[in-house]
């Protein structure tokens, strides 16, 4: 599926920045959405909270849904400009402890704005772009690019790797390759081509 990823960046990195200070958080960009997620070691009411700076900086009004007895979710849809959505919600989570934090969502933001010019060369590609993920694990930022490839990956992967430098390659389970280097932008990224 072709989309504008650029203009996804652009209007992820505005809303995180208008959101201030969050947890850390996983974004999905496909189609016109961006899926906001919260690290594993998130505790609900922090997740929450980060919803609420959300909800804030959009304008929208998260909704609190409970699922039984001391069980619930809440979750914000908000309209984007150019008719692109923003999606955020809490989920369970895992019983960990929280690392010390060396990430921010001002560097996921400033990530996000780094992509834009390896963004704007693959819209120029023969490439299907079906997605992108930034993952801020609280010690470093991850970028994985997901490529469609069905008829030809080894070709898919040569078009999105355009720019990527220390490209390394390997089968990917079950199928399709998978391609860890370096972005322009010297952030590193894992391609999938499935």
């Amino acid at each position: 599926m072709r989309f504008d990823l650029t203009d996804l960046l652009h209007a992820t990195a505005e809303v995180l920045d208008a959101a201030g200070t969050l947890e850390p958080l996983r974004l999905a960009l496909a189609g016109r959405d961006v899926q906001v997620s919260f690290a594993e070691f998130t505790t609900m009411a922090d997740q929450r909270s980060s919803v609420d700076r959300l909800a804030a900086a959009t304008g929208a009004d998260p909704v609190l849904s409970e699922l039984g007895a001391s069980a619930y979710t809440y979750t914000l849809t908000a309209d984007l400009p150019g008719g692109m959505v923003l999606v955020a919600g809490t989920h369970p989570t895992l019983n960990r402890s929280r690392p010390e934090r060396s990430t921010s969502t001002a560097a996921t933001a400033a990530l996000l704005r780094a992509l834009v010019p390896w963004a704007q060369t693959l819209a120029g590609l023969p490439v299907a772009v079906s997605g992108l993920e930034v993952t801020d694990t609280a010690h470093r930022l991850g970028v994985q690019l997901l490529v469609d490839g069905a008829d030809d990956p080894k070709a898919a992967m040569v078009a999105a790797s355009t720019g990527v430098t220390a490209l390394r390659t390997a089968p990917a389970i079950p199928f399709g390759i998978d391609g860890r280097g370096r972005l322009p932008s010297g952030h590193p990224v894992l391609i999938s081509v499935m």
